[in-house]
């Protein structure tokens, strides 16, 4: 038999009330976002109880009471509070602002280019970045007639070799040589030499580009994925001389080792012998890991295509000699999240996280309808004879009115010359030219005002900004309206004490001297002193004169621990040590067994203003719920997390 089903769906998690108070609702997606945030995520909350819930549920609401006690008293208007929120705004902001849209398109483009590596050749003429353009002009005009020629079916190794200045091209043996660079991936070559590298088809030639070094074509002859790294053991056989026989030699042995291995020989045992590489040889022939396309000879990167984990290559021949491979390890390609804070690390200090930089800046300046007084450093003083940015600096320094000049306008927002001075005094900039340490300035200036406006177009940051506000909040109302008041109250501390006196009692306790040295020989006179009979009492007295030597008094109870805790089945005046305890040293000498006692007043004092706050804070609660009409329906709670527990019991339920 079927069963009808309703078709009305139950209302989602941001229209169910748990609570309401005043003109505020408290919702089901409000209270899951802070529970999960409070356990560890989703998956944890789902698992819990319902009296766990509710507990929480009690916990936030008198939380959201305080906080808008708090904005009722005006505490959110005070400079102070918006002061502190402003600077967390800032620390919290921008480096997100940073990561997100600087770091994180750079790091995750290097990542998808490193899945494959390019096997180009280039041709480099060389120009000075702040070459004449006359010179510039002429490499470039000489470029172009390579390309021709290129075009026209000359050989790119010959013209390389013939005109390229970069060092390697005649340099035969290195990579490089007649231009060919081998397999190349992401994060090895400047960032307009690489853009090239990916977006050039296969068996084609660039455009020619220009980069720091100079004017470049490249041709891309071969496309490949990136093999990951891999683990290797290597047996190496260098012929002992020049001759055919030497080579014949080294053959004849390498073949015979490989029958040995074939035969079951252990590898590393044959490396140690034979293997003319001592470096790994004397750790069984153990290369570690590996980059294949970047450290290996191509005899090694073909034989790996065909070995798997364990697996043991035939004789390859290098220009080297011969060799035998075994791969031990092949890494798993690493995500994204995985490769991120190494591939980050790595590209940090290139230059293309400078112009990500500064076109992030632009693009911010474009956005808030910006204006950029340039003239405005010379012109504000009348300085035209100020040449260095120092210079510059120092004069805005005893000029105020060209200090209020504004030199930059975002939005509705301007900054001034005396904020330029600021900048290139905390950013060390005074040997900088007046032109880059002015577009700094603007950058970073920029990049601040986009982590200010962060609030208004992220919700996420919106949300820990507010989770923020609360915080401060809560601890001011708090400071204010509870601590301090149940703090000074002293009759609501006398009642405290006498109500609960029964529970303000000491254990029973041994009293116990403990000295304490950085060395264990500084202790040893000591020592010496209480074997030999020297009264207690003059031990502390010469240990509070002694500058490396520090005393005090422990009371040791049931749950202290080692090395007090042998102090409680000793007798009184036994000692113990010199003992190591952490990164000191310690002498102890149990002085007495004392009973257990009821506190008094003033022993009690710091327990009797926690349980006179605790009480207090709890009828402030009270306080709180009559005066905004605070109701709760924790009734609801049925409904926590039940979407995550049935997507969970779905997805089990397919796997059956």
């Amino acid at each position: 038999m079927t069963r009808s089903t309703s078709t009305t769906s139950p209302a989602p998690p941001d229209r169910v009330v748990l609570a309401s108070y005043a003109d505020t609702a408290l919702t089901l997606d409000e209270f899951e976002r802070r529970y999960a945030q409070s356990v560890g995520g989703r998956t944890q909350a789902a698992d819990d109880s319902m009296a766990a819930y509710r507990d929480f549920l009690e916990r936030l609401v008198n939380f959201k009471l305080k906080v808008r006690a708090a904005r009722a008293a005006g505490l959110d208007t005070l400079d102070s509070f918006r002061s502190e929120v402003r600077e967390y705004r800032q620390r919290m902001a921008e480096p997100r602002i940073r990561s997100e849209r600087i770091m994180e398109p750079i790091v995750r483009e290097v990542y998808e280019r490193k899945k494959q590596e390019v096997d180009v050749s280039h041709i480099l003429l060389r120009v000075p970045q702040d070459a004449a353009p006359e010179d510039t002009a002429a490499a470039y005009h000489e470029m172009q007639a390579l390309v021709d020629s290129l075009r026209q079916g000359a050989s790119f190794r010959d013209l390389a070799y013939r005109h390229s200045e970069d060092p390697s091209a005649q340099q035969q043996g290195r990579p490089g040589y007649r231009g060919h660079l081998g397999y190349i991936t992401a994060g090895q070559v400047v960032k307009p030499f690489e853009d090239r590298l990916y977006t050039t088809p296969e068996g084609e030639m660039s455009d020619i580009f220009r980069t720091r070094f100079g004017y470049h074509v490249l041709t891309v002859h071969d496309r490949r994925p990136r093999q990951p790294e891999v683990r290797l053991s290597h047996l190496y056989i260098r012929p002992d001389g020049q001759g055919q026989q030497a080579q014949a030699r080294a053959r004849r042995l390498a073949d015979s080792l490989h029958t040995e291995l074939d035969a079951g020989k252990d590898f590393g045992s044959l490396a140690r012998q034979y293997s003319d590489d001592r470096r790994s040889a004397q750790k069984g022939g153990d290369l570690g890991y590996v980059q294949p396309s970047q450290r290996l000879p191509e005899a090694f990167v073909s034989a790996l295509d065909t070995l798997q984990v364990g697996q043991t290559s035939d004789v390859l021949e290098t220009r080297f000699g011969y060799h035998i491979i075994r791969l031990d390890d092949r890494k798993a390609p690493q995500s994204f999240e995985e490769a991120y804070d190494a591939l980050k690390k790595q590209v940090a200090q290139m230059p293309r996280v400078r112009r990500q930089k500064a076109s992030l800046a632009q693009t911010i300046l474009t956005e808030n309808d910006s204006a950029v007084d340039t003239s405005a450093i010379r012109s504000a003083l009348q300085v035209a004879s100020l040449d260095t940015t120092a210079q510059v600096v120092s004069a805005v320094a005893s000029d105020s009115s060209a200090a209020d000049r504004s030199i930059l306008r975002i939005g509705e927002r301007s900054y001034t010359l005396g904020e330029w001075a600021q900048h290139v005094r905390s950013t060390n900039r005074r040997s900088s030219s007046l032109s880059n340490a002015l577009q700094s300035f603007i950058n970073e200036t920029a990049i601040a005002f986009a982590a200010h406006q962060l609030e208004a177009r992220d919700p996420d940051f919106a949300a820990q900004m507010e989770e923020y506000r609360e915080g401060v909040l809560l601890f001011q109302y708090m400071q204010d309206s509870v601590w301090t008041v149940a703090a000074r109250d002293t009759s609501l501390l006398r009642d405290t004490y006498r109500a609960h006196k029964d529970e303000y009692r000491f254990p029973v306790r041994v009293r116990t001297l403990a000295l304490h040295s950085p060395s264990d020989s500084l202790l040893q006179p000591y020592a010496t002193a209480h074997q030999n009979g020297t009264p207690r009492r003059a031990i502390v007295q010469r240990a509070a004169a002694d500058s490396l030597v520090r005393v005090d008094t422990t009371h040791v109870t049931d749950s202290s621990s080692d090395p007090y805790a042998q102090m409680q089945s000793v007798q009184d005046g036994t000692a113990a040590g010199p003992l190591q305890s952490d990164n000191e040293w310690l002498y102890l000498i149990r002085d007495a067994r004392l009973p257990a006692r009821p506190k008094t007043f003033d022993e009690a004092r710091s327990e009797v203003l926690s349980d006179a706050q605790a009480a207090y804070e709890e009828r402030v609660h009270q306080q709180l719920r009559d005066r905004y009409n605070a109701t709760l329906y924790p009734e609801r709670l049925q409904r926590a997390f039940r979407s995550d527990a049935a997507t969970t019991a779905s997805e089990a339920d397919a796997t059956q």
